[in-house]
C-alpha cells in the first residue's frame, strides 16, 4: 500500500534534512544494497538517508514533562517529549527543538531516549520503570530556568520514526507560523517570582556503572543469574558471535568491536546509548515485539530484561562505556 501523499512529502524533507550527515555511495552500488536488504519496490523511494524499511505509521507527542501550560514547572528540570513510538535517533537536527523565551533562545542540550530510562523531567534521576511508550526527545537548559518566566519549546517536523513514519502533523498543536513553517509548541511558566534568583547547584546524573561492575552478582551480566547465560557458556554459538563471559572480554566484544551492526550504529556508541545496537537489540516495542529491522528475535529471547537491566545499561554507555 501506497503511503498518503502528505506523509510521503514529509518523509521526503525529513530525508533531505539528514541526508548532509550521511555517507553516499555510488548510485547502483546503493540501489543493488537496499535490494538485497529489502528496502525497495512499492511507493518506496530509493535514497541513503532511509536505513529501515518506510512504516505508514505517524509519530505523535503523546505526553510532555512540563505539561502544556504548567505554572511550576522545575528551574532545573530537563523537557522531555514523549514519542508514540521510537524515534531513529540521526535524524535530529540541530535547529528541529529550540527552547526560548520571549525573543531569546536558550542553551540547551539534546538528547534523544530510545526508550524512557530517565525520570521524566530529572537531571540526575533513573527511572524505576517504562513511563514513556516510545521514545524520549530530551531538552536540558544548560543554566537553571528563571522562576517565574514563560518559556516556549519548538519543534519542527523533522523527526523520523525508527522505520521511517513522520511526525503527525494534523495532531493539536502544530501551527503554520509567519515564515511558512510548520512548528509545535509546548508553553510552560517556570515556578516562583521573577525576581527570584535560579537556583543552585545544578544537579547532575551521577557517573554510570562500569562494565566490571555490571558482572557483579544481581547485575545484568552476574553469571549466576543467567540473564545472558546463551552468550557466557563455552560452545554456545550465541558465545561465538559475542562472548560475554567475563569483564575484560565482553569490553572488547561490545566497546572495541569494530563495524557497524544490522540497524546501521555500532554495537556500542560511548555516551550515545539511542545509537547503540546492543540496546537496540534488547529493547522492544509497545507491544513486546523486537524493534524494526532487528535480525532476530529481541534478546534474551524468553522474557524481556527487566526496566533495570535496560537502565543500568543505558546509564552505563551514557557515563562513557568503560571498563572499570
Amino acid at each position: 500500500m501506497c503511503p498518503h501523499p502528505g506523509r510521503a512529502l514529509r518523509r521526503a524533507a525529513a530525508a533531505r534534512d539528514l541526508a548532509p550527515g550521511l555517507a553516499r555511495g555510488p548510485a547502483l552500488g546503493l540501489a543493488l544494497g537496499l535490494a538485497a536488504l529489502g528496502l525497495t519496490g512499492g511507493c518506496a523511494e530509493i535514497d541513503d538517508a532511509r536505513r529501515f524499511p518506510p512504516a505508514s505509521d505517524d509519530l505523535r507527542i503523546v505526553e510532555t514533562v512540563p505539561a502544556a501550560g504548567a505554572l511550576d514547572a522545575d528551574p532545573l528540570g530537563r523537557i522531555d517529549l514523549c514519542l508514540s513510538a521510537e524515534i531513529d535517533p540521526r535524524a535530529l537536527q540541530t535547529f528541529d527543538v529550540l527552547l526560548g523565551a520571549g525573543g531569546l533562545t536558550f542553551d540547551t542540550k539534546r538528547e534523544v531516549q530510545l526508550f524512557s530510562w530517565r525520570e521524566p523531567g530529572s537531571r540526575n534521576a533513573l527511572a524505576d520503570a517504562r513511563w514513556c511508550p516510545g521514545s524520549v526527545l530530551s531538552l536540558t537548559p544548560v543554566s537553571p530556568l528563571q522562576p517565574g518566566l514563560r518559556y516556549r519549546t519548538r519543534l519542527r517536523p523533522g523527526l523520523l520514526g525508527w522505520a521511517g513514519g513522520a511526525l503527525d502533523t494534523e495532531q493539536p498543536g502544530w501551527v503554520r507560523e509567519a515564515d511558512g513553517e510548520l512548528r509545535w509548541t509546548l508553553e510552560f511558566r517556570v515556578a516562583g517570582s521573577a525576581i527570584d534568583d535560579p537556583p543552585s547547584p545544578v544537579p547532575e546524573l551521577a557517573p554510570g556503572p562500569t562494565l566490571t561492575e555490571l558482572f557483579e552478582p544481581g547485575r545484568v551480566f552476574d553469571r549466576e543469574r543467567g540473564a545472558c547465560s546463551c552468550h557466557q557458556q563455552a560452545g554456545e554459538l550465541a558465545q561465538a558471535r559475542l562472548d560475554l563471559s567475563d569483564p575484560a572480554t565482553a569490553f572488547d566484544q561490545l566497546v572495541l568491536r569494530t563495524g557497524l551492526e544490522a540497524t546501521g550504529f555500532p554495537m556500542v556508541t560511548p555516551r550515545l546509548p539511542a545509537e547503540s545496537y546492543l540496546l537496540h537489540k534488547l529493547v522492544r516495542d509497545d507491544s513486546g515485539a523486537a524493534l524494526h529491522a532487528i535480525r532476530g528475535d529481541a534478546m534474551p529471547p524468553d522474557d524481556p530484561l527487566p526496566h533495570a537491566d535496560l537502565a543500568d545499561l543505558a546509564h552505563w554507555i551514557h557515563g562513557g562505556a568503560g571498563l572499570e
